[in-house]
């Protein structure tokens, strides 16, 4: 009977401790931010323009890159240029491209030369940040322009496609523009 007994509290006595170190790994638990550290890698990182930090680093929303999210796709292409194109026969004149506010990924362009000079255009920059699609969207009268651009130093290469709605015709045009 004694030993029945000893055995009660043993196994009691165990079972305590079992579930006391059970309970004491769940406290730990608590203060474990992820698996390889106890500190919390987002606590002193700050993101701009929508951007939210993932392992001490800021993920941008669209249009916005940078350690903290503060420089949007559309700088890099904002500016005046000096256009001139294979339409024209070399003729030079000024491209104007400025951001679309409330939107980080757009761009306008305004002048692209022969079609509808002075008309302005919207384009959308793409994820890699180095080149733009220009959806087709009316310009002037029956004309509507479409299209895509890269960047490549103080240089953009548009390449533009003018089809004109009444007469069913469509051109092409290559226009070089440098920033100036």
């Amino acid at each position: 009977m004694m030993n029945q007994i000893k055995t009660i509290c043993s196994t009691a006595l165990i079972v305590s401790l079992v579930f006391g170190m059970a309970l004491f790994t769940a406290c730990d638990k608590d203060i474990k931010y992820n698996d390889t550290t106890l500190v919390r890698p987002c606590d002193n990182v700050i993101c701009f323009n929508g951007g939210a930090c993932l392992d001490g680093q800021c993920k941008c929303t669209q249009g916005f890159e940078g350690e903290k999210c503060t420089i949007k796709w559309s700088d890099k292409f904002v500016g005046s240029f000096q256009a001139s194109d294979i339409c024209q026969n070399g003729i030079f004149y000024n491209v104007l491209i400025n951001p679309v506010p409330d939107f980080a990924w757009k761009i306008k362009l305004t002048n692209l030369g022969k079609f509808c000079s002075g008309a302005t255009i919207t384009a959308e920059i793409n994820p890699e940040k180095t080149s733009f699609i220009i959806p087709l969207q009316n310009t002037c009268g029956n004309f509507y322009l479409s299209g895509d651009g890269n960047l490549s130093g103080g240089f953009i290469n548009v390449n533009l496609k003018n089809r004109d709605s009444l007469n069913h015709t469509t051109e092409q045009c290559s226009i070089l523009l440098n920033k100036i």
